[in-house]
């Protein structure tokens, strides 16, 4: 009789054990009710850099990751997981000196499958953001001008002056002067070179699903190939030539003249001649050449770069320090296929070639600007030789200085505003905004990180 009264005692035990654990692991798997408010108690730590772990507590936040968002002021965090008293995220990049903390919500999705969210927005304390930011040499001898593969900080370059960069850490760089078209794997550690005996390889792109980038042929002796395509498939170790072709009265279409700028969108390559004579676009897979543009005035050197943010073309105009746009898919009344003349052509920032001056729009002044990108957030970063600095121009034209010291012509890596360059010409960023440079006559890969 007390064994069984004993094992009854005992199994009511593990009964109300089993129900208590139950409970305290199932109060924080509660699915989010649209019917109670949504309620940030703290966050921690209140401080950080870019990827951060942040713990987020309060109530009512769900238990499906993928419908909540969480943004420190308007750049948004990755998740990592959550419960409905916890959310886990990593701090995005550059959010601002201090940030207020919202999370969304999906409450419901409408009829015409657009997302309702509910959001709480924390005011009671902001997030500290620390930013970390240098100037490092990842390719090349510093003041060694020849061409020899190797390890990326063994091998070297002849004079690299136009570069690009894909998501994942591969550059292309056009060594002109060495005739050859080099490959950086920072992964790797390595820098090979892809194509050699190239007519004086130029300004480059990749297209926006990094599958494939295309290399310019600048001189006109080159004709009548424009451009080479190199692809992720082939490991970017063939090149596929893209050839000019004949318009209605048997001419040419980009012809005899030298072809300076490059790039591309997911359809096509764009290419822009000597002083903005003509510009075409490529069918990227008929490789049909079609005229789009005449006549432009752009200067004498002219580079250009794809904007995936607001979809423009940027153009720097070497001689006049100024910085131009326009939209490549223009169409005028009257045509089905884009058009652009001169009176499309945006004149956004710089005042005319000079003294490094920062400033808005056209009140900034630019030295002798080059090698021009974009990032996926509607930065633009250009070169400017003349005063050995990159330039980062925003969505709002606001034209800043990136990295180097104005007129300070040298070699020095570190604090970007301390950092030297020695005729900076070619440069790539990636999506998330790590800037890379072709810092000619130093004759070395430089990046740029702000984190």
């Amino acid at each position: 009789m007390k064994k069984t009264l004993l094992n009854l005692l005992l199994f009511s035990i593990f009964i109300i054990t089993s129900c208590n654990s139950e409970n305290e692991n199932n109060v924080d798997d509660i699915p989010f009710s649209p019917n109670k408010p949504v309620v940030i108690s703290d966050f921690g730590p209140k401080e950080g850099g870019l990827g951060t772990r942040v713990v987020i507590s309060g109530d009512n936040f769900g238990n499906d990751k993928s419908k909540v968002k969480v943004f420190f002021n308007e750049k948004e965090a990755l998740v990592v997981s959550m419960k409905s008293k916890a959310i886990y995220c990593m701090v995005p990049k550059q959010p601002g000196d201090s940030s207020v903390i919202k999370v969304m919500i999906e409450e419901k999705i409408k009829p015409d499958s657009t997302k309702v969210y509910k959001e709480i927005v924390y005011n009671k304390n902001k997030f500290k953001y620390h930013i970390k930011a240098s100037v490092t040499t990842v390719a090349g001898v510093f003041n060694v001008s020849e061409s020899k593969d190797g390890t990326a900080l063994e091998g070297t370059f002849t004079r690299p002056v136009m570069i690009a960069v894909d998501s994942v850490g591969t550059l292309i760089v056009s060594d002109d002067q060495g005739g050859k078209i080099r490959l950086i794997s920072v992964s790797d550690n390595k820098l090979s070179t892809i194509k050699s005996g190239v007519n004086e390889p130029w300004q480059s792109a990749f297209n926006l699903d990094y599958s494939a980038c295309f290399v310019l042929d600048r001189r006109a002796s080159s004709r009548p190939l424009i451009f080479r395509a190199f692809y992720r498939s082939t490991n970017w170790a063939e090149d596929t030539p893209f050839y000019d072709q004949y318009d209605d009265k048997g001419n040419y279409i980009v012809g005899n003249i030298d072809t300076y700028g490059i790039t591309a969108d997911d359809k096509y390559v764009y290419v822009l001649t000597h002083s903005g004579k003509r510009l075409v676009r490529v069918n990227q897979e008929t490789q049909k050449v079609e005229l789009i543009g005449e006549n432009l005035n752009m200067d004498s050197w002219a580079h250009i770069a794809y904007n995936t943010v607001n979809k423009y073309i940027y153009v720097t105009s070497e001689a006049w320090g100024r910085l131009y746009r326009f939209d490549p898919n223009h169409t005028p009344e009257g045509r089905n296929t884009p058009w652009i003349t001169q009176a499309d052509i945006q004149h956004i920032a710089g005042i005319g070639i000079g003294a490094a001056k920062e400033g808005n729009g056209r009140s900034a002044q630019f030295g002798e600007i080059e090698g021009i990108c974009a990032d996926h957030e509607g930065n633009v970063y250009f070169a400017d030789y003349s005063n050995h600095v990159i330039w980062k121009l925003d969505l709002d034209f606001n034209a800043t200085i990136l990295a180097g010291v104005p007129q300070q012509r040298g070699y020095k890596d570190g604090k970007p505003k301390e950092a030297q360059f020695n005729t900076p010409y070619g440069v790539a960023a990636t999506p998330d905004g790590i800037v890379y440079v072709a810092d000619v006559y130093n004759y070395v890969i430089r990046c740029i990180a702000i984190q």
